[in-house]
């Protein structure tokens, strides 16, 4: 399985609780609509340690599946994603890489 993960920062004059509420609410639905996840889980950072609120992982079945998202990702349909990332989202900020995952236990 591929697994990603991408640091987000809420949008400047959004709060905690509106950026969680449209990400669960609005945003997620629309990925999931969008996106080959076979996976996908959003960890909401509590109290200010670091510059960011949400650490999203998003795991992919196949090179294949990651592949097509990474496609549509840079495609003209992605406007709807991204149109809505901009609602909540500091997008200049976001950052996301693919990962090895290792677990014990």
């Amino acid at each position: 399985m591929i697994k990603g993960i991408s640091l987000l920062k809420r949008k400047q004059g959004i709060s905690r609780e509106e950026f969680l509420r449209h990400y669960e609410e609005v945003h997620v639905p629309l990925a999931m609509k969008h996106f080959p996840f076979k996976k996908y889980v959003r960890n909401y950072v509590t109290g200010d340690a670091v510059d960011f609120d949400c650490i999203t992982e998003v795991w992919f079945e196949t090179m294949e599946d990651c592949e097509k998202a990474a496609a549509f990702s840079v495609s003209p349909e992605y406007k709807i994603i991204s149109d809505d990332e901009e609602k909540f989202m500091d997008r200049a900020s976001i950052v996301a890489f693919l990962v090895e995952e290792r677990t014990t236990g």
